[in-house]
Order: C-alpha cells, then structure tokens, then sequence
C-alpha cells in the first residue's frame, strides 16, 4: 500500500469518547430512555454515526459507558476518620445533584425501575459500587470503635443519600441558589445529626 493510501480518510479524533458521553448523558437528563437514540447523540456530539455505531452499537451500551465512566473513586472518600469520611460523600452527593449530570442519574435511578432490562443492570453496578465504598466507610469507623459494633452500614448510607435527595428535590426551584450556596454547612448538619443517633464516638488522636 502507497503511504498516500495509508494516511487516506478521517484521521482519528482524540475526544470523540468524551463529546459522546457528555452529549449522552445531557440528551438523556432532557429527553429520557424512551426518546434517546444514537443518531440525536452523534448530532449533539458532533460525530459521524459510523464512529459512534462502531464504538457503541446499541443505546445499552452506550448508557453503561456513560455510568462506568461516572463510577466514584475510592480514595477520594477516605480521610481517616468516619465524620471526615460521611461529610466527603455527602458533600459529594450534593455537588452530584447540582452539577449538569445530576437530574439525569436521579432519572436514571427512576428509569432503572421501568426499563430493568435495559438501564437496570448498568445503574445498578454504579449503585453497587457507590454503595460498596460507603459500607466500607462504615466498616472502618466500627473498627476504629467510632460506631457500637453492629450499626447497619445500609441504614446509615440511605439516611444520609434520602435526607440529601428529598431536600433537593423539595427545595423551590427559587431557593436552590440559596441550597447550594450552604450546601457544607447542610452536609455537616445532615451528618452529625445521623451520627448523633448512632451514638457516634470520635476516635481520639490526629484522626479524630
């Protein structure tokens, strides 16, 4: 083959995995599972079909790269001491919530539930996984004798994630500037007060 036959079409394009995933996940937060197809995120992305169709041949597959690649880190949620540890995954999960993929994976959460067949199994390993991390937060803390042996690392996680989730979505549209703005100061409050019921014991020392 000539080197002019080589170096003959499209050369690759080094962002088109990042364009699609975010016009993915922002097609889907407008339009839902239902409406969401690969010819409107090829448009919005501004990609050929043929790229897209051959990376990702199906909107399934294309939705669970868009969670895998939303999947937490570990290591950022690990400070050494369990109050450290809660108020980093709620400060997180508010920023969540505020940022331009928040309502999307708070639809994908509903979706999950009407189309188990196709989005079930993607949301529910980015569940699992965001869930994991905070068991093992949890976990950490009754080692370090900060919670009684016993605590349920679930009841902990969902008081937390359900008293975030439905003051966000209670708040008037009008006040969320207002949410946002103290939005630490309500992760503190929203921590302390479920930790104050599990009848947390801070760790003595640097941790602590």
């Amino acid at each position: 083959m000539s080197q002019t036959g080589a170096t003959r079409g499209r050369p690759p394009d080094p962002d088109i995995e990042l364009r699609v995933l975010e016009a993915t996940l922002e097609l889907y937060g407008e339009v839902g599972w239902a409406r969401l197809n690969l010819d409107i995120v090829a448009r919005r992305a501004k990609v050929g079909k043929a790229a897209l169709y051959r990376r990702w041949p199906t909107k399934e597959d294309l939705m669970a790269a868009v969670f895998a690649a939303r999947a937490p880190s570990p290591q950022s949620l690990d400070t050494g001491a369990l109050r450290g540890d809660l108020l980093a995954v709620a400060i997180d999960m508010i920023e969540r919530l505020f940022s331009p993929d928040g309502l999307a994976f708070m639809r994908a959460h509903v979706e999950a539930k009407i189309y188990p067949e196709l989005i079930g199994n993607s949301v529910e390993k980015l569940r699992r996984e965001q869930t994991d991390i905070g068991r093992q937060i949890v976990l950490r803390g009754i080692d370090r004798g900060e919670l009684p042996a016993g605590t349920s690392p679930a009841l902990i996680l969902d008081a937390i994630s359900g008293t975030i989730q439905h003051h966000f979505l209670a708040t008037p549209n009008d006040r969320l500037a207002e949410f946002e703005a103290e939005s630490h100061q309500y992760a503190e409050r929203v921590v302390d007060f479920i930790l104050a019921a599990a009848k947390y014991r801070p760790v003595v020392g640097p941790a602590s």
